[in-house]
């Protein structure tokens, strides 16, 4: 698993890590790598000298290189909890995710949902606690096998979310809007 951005406590990372090491525990094998750099760098560090390198904090890299690390990974993660500050736009990396061919493992909160809406690609966390990632861990492990196929319908769906297909959707709400005021005013 991947995430990359800020490492700020905020992000709920730390709770991902927990939940992430008690799934090893119970037999799931997962590695997660976590990108980046941010307040809560120190404590997840701290947390990874004890997964036996499961988890790993990785420090920044440049932007052009980040879709090399996307291409070594397996699921894309965004354990964001419900709260002002993360409804209020769908993060950058939700869409390189999916444009990279992943898999996501995300909380159910609007600025996830707007964008995935019921795509079959995406795995739910129900809230950012411990416990529901757990579980959508489970999750995952139990389509483990099926995660390639799962990325694959990320990357078709990423690309409705293209600046063209922003552009072209524009494109026709103006040229719509034209037609009716053409109409209306009789020329």
């Amino acid at each position: 698993m991947i995430y990359h951005g800020t490492l700020h406590y905020e992000r709920n990372l730390i709770t991902l890590c927990h939940a992430t090491a008690r799934a090893n525990l119970e037999g799931m094998y997962f590695e997660l790598s976590l990108v980046g750099d941010g307040t809560g760098r120190v404590e997840l560090e701290d947390f990874a000298a004890q997964s036996k390198g499961r988890i790993r904090v990785v420090p920044l890299v440049k932007y052009e290189n980040i879709p090399d690390l996307l291409a070594k990974s397996h699921i894309g993660v965004l354990p964001f909890p419900d709260e002002e500050k993360f409804r209020v736009s769908s993060p950058i990396k939700l869409f390189e995710y999916m444009a990279a061919g992943l898999p996501i493992l995300a909380t159910r909160i609007v600025c996830h949902t707007d964008v995935i809406g019921n795509g079959d690609y995406a795995i739910w966390a129900e809230d950012s606690s411990e416990q529901a990632l757990f579980e959508s861990l489970r999750h995952v492990w139990r389509q483990r096998n099926e995660l390639s196929q799962m990325g694959s319908r990320a990357a078709v769906a990423a690309e409705k979310w293209s600046w063209k297909a922003s552009a072209d959707k524009l494109r026709n709400a103006l040229e719509i809007g034209i037609e009716i005021s053409e109409s209306r005013s009789g020329t």
